[in-house]
């Protein structure tokens, strides 16, 4: 029961992963054909990430615009990511976005809250983590449908096994 178990839960992980890769895909590409508005960029830095072993470079920009009177913020840049972790990369990134700058703003025009500046790059994260996730999902699924058919074969021969009595 605890081996059914642990699949079951491997493959909701897998599944999630892979839901979440499949859709900043899906939002990269669609975003192209999302309508536009004009922004602007509120704040525009570098963040600087620390662990044991790295320092990463994120870059952080902030921009507003307003769809059918209603104003909103955002900081996705693109669905693809942006985090090359190279500090030349993040300043030449905030430096093309710097506070003030008028840019235009693809927005999801089922929720306007929804947004991008650079549209269509997927970004090779997002590839990793949806078919990391599917192939985790699939080895769990595959996991669980051999312990399945071997506790029916299990049962077969224990049945057998008390007919032949």
């Amino acid at each position: 029961m605890m081996k059914v178990l642990l699949a079951g839960l491997m493959l909701v992980f897998g599944g999630m992963l892979a839901f979440g890769g499949g859709r900043m895909l899906y939002r990269a590409h669609a975003s192209e054909r999302w309508p536009t508005t004009e922004g602007t960029v509120v704040s525009s830095g570098v963040e600087t990430v620390r662990n044991r072993r790295t320092t990463r470079f994120h870059p952080e920009v902030k921009y507003e615009y307003s769809v059918g009177g209603h104003s909103y913020s955002a900081d996705t840049i693109s669905f693809g990511g942006n985090d090359t972790g190279a500090l030349p990369d993040a300043q030449r990134l905030t430096h093309r976005y710097a506070s003030g700058t008028k840019l235009p703003v693809h927005y999801e025009p089922d929720d306007p809250a929804i947004a991008c500046v650079e549209c269509g790059n997927a970004g090779m994260s997002s590839y990793v983590v949806m078919f990391g996730g599917l192939a985790f999902a699939g080895l769990a699924g595959a996991g669980m449908v051999d312990m399945v058919r071997s506790d029916v074969r299990e049962r077969r021969r224990l049945k057998g096994q008390r007919l032949a009595r």
